[in-house]
């Protein structure tokens, strides 16, 4: 994990470390990533290797491992966030320098399934993960994919009237200027760029992040709340999460 000090502060310095302890914070007993394991692997089944690509803390990775009994492997840009993961279930766990142009430090086909959680919007070259991730997935095998939307039907309204890009607000108090979200997706362009690196999505599941003000009030029912989401996910879906196969 030796990178130069100056690079580490410069990673820290795009994602503070005060952003790494506000994950942390999110409970097991109410992770919102839970409901997106479960329909995952009700549809994979178990796997036994899994590489979690940015893997931060290691808070969404290991309800995989707890579900699937897997071997678990991360990397991440922070050595802070591997600090923190140490000693919650990782086999290993790798610093990676720049995820826009360094290859995974794995041997191709090695992982049966790969999760790349809020590491994209980060990244010049996203389609470089995903080359990355393909050439460490074993053939038909699975990655599970997660990104922001910033620009919800909310999210515009939000905008117009702030001008403010963190719509969510994300990262309070980070500026326009070192803003860690660089790379800004629509359910369109996700679409494509996961078919592009070779990839065919099985399962889209942004309905688990409807998003509207008292959304549960105006509908009750999650099957309501599924349908808008299927229908208009760009306008509706505060996160693009695809379940995906390698083609």
């Amino acid at each position: 994990m030796d990178i130069p000090q100056s690079h580490q502060n410069g990673l820290l310095e795009h994602f503070a470390k005060k952003f790494i302890d506000d994950i942390a914070k999110v409970s097991g007993a109410s992770n919102y990533f839970s409901p997106v394991w479960e329909d995952t692997v009700s549809i994979t089944g178990n796997f036994e290797t899994m590489l979690d690509i940015g893997c931060g803390t290691g808070l969404f990775a290991t309800e995989a491992k707890a579900r699937t009994g897997c071997k678990l492997y991360g990397v991440d840009g922070s050595d802070y966030a591997l600090q923190q993961a140490k000693g919650i279930g990782f086999e290993a766990l790798s610093l990676i320098s720049d995820f826009n142009v360094d290859m995974l430090p794995f041997e191709s086909e090695q992982f049966d399934f790969c999760l790349c959680k809020d590491l994209l919007e980060h990244l010049l070259r996203p389609d470089f993960v995903l080359k990355e991730a393909r050439r460490v997935l074993k053939s038909g095998s699975f990655l599970l994919l997660h990104v922001p939307n910033h620009f919800t039907l909310y999210g515009r309204i939000k905008f117009l009237l702030s001008n403010n890009i963190d719509t969510y607000q994300y990262f309070p108090g980070a500026k326009c200027w070192n803003f860690p979200h660089i790379r800004f997706f629509t359910h369109e362009s996700l679409i494509e760029l996961l078919a592009r690196e070779g990839f065919q999505v099985v399962q889209d599941l942004s309905h688990h992040f409807f998003s509207i003000p008292y959304g549960r009030y105006l509908l009750p029912l999650s099957s309501a709340r599924r349908k808008v989401v299927d229908l208009f996910p760009s306008q509706f879906a505060e996160g693009f999460t695809f379940l995906a196969r390698k083609a």
